[in-house]
């Protein structure tokens, strides 16, 4: 059986962060990854897909397919969709994604949303005061189990 590549990346934060942020890059997908943007993205786990703002698409010249609704917390909106490809931090391109186009938060270029996230596995740890986010794609197939290692810690700590 061939061993498998893992690609991975981390960001450790020196306290707790509320936001999850890295650079990644995003290109046009029917270009050849020659004209492309290093943004600010995102990691957010409660949206299903992925977002960049409108200044991204308009500086990457980006044509919209599609237009389809699209929901926030407190507001419902029609966005444009596109296609685009993204380069993760962990050196992973991941072509032909669906993208909105909206408008984010101040300070943020794209929206890394679950339709990218699951394709790898992603964990936040906040042990010492401070915020460790990590990814990995492909997934292992080992998974991160802390229901477990809470009982075992629990066990071997008699508590």
């Amino acid at each position: 059986m061939p061993k498998t590549r893992h690609f991975a990346f981390k960001n450790e934060y020196p306290r707790i962060s509320r936001r999850l942020t890295t650079e990644a890059a995003v290109f046009d997908s029917l270009s050849t990854f020659t004209k492309g943007l290093t943004v600010t993205a995102l990691w957010d786990t409660g949206a299903t897909n992925s977002a960049i703002t409108p200044a991204v698409a308009k500086s990457l010249n980006l044509i919209p397919f599609n237009r389809v609704p699209v929901s926030g917390v407190n507001h419902r909106s029609m966005a444009d969709v596109v296609k685009v490809s993204i380069g993760l931090p962990n050196h992973v391109m991941v072509e032909g994604v669906n993208a909105m186009v909206c408008e984010l938060v101040e300070g943020i270029d794209m929206l890394i949303g679950m339709n990218i996230i699951l394709l790898g596995d992603f964990c936040i740890s906040n042990g010492e005061g401070k915020t460790l986010f990590s990814f990995a794609t492909p997934p292992f197939e080992n998974k991160t189990d802390l229901y477990e290692k809470a009982l075992a810690v629990n066990k071997r700590n008699k508590i």
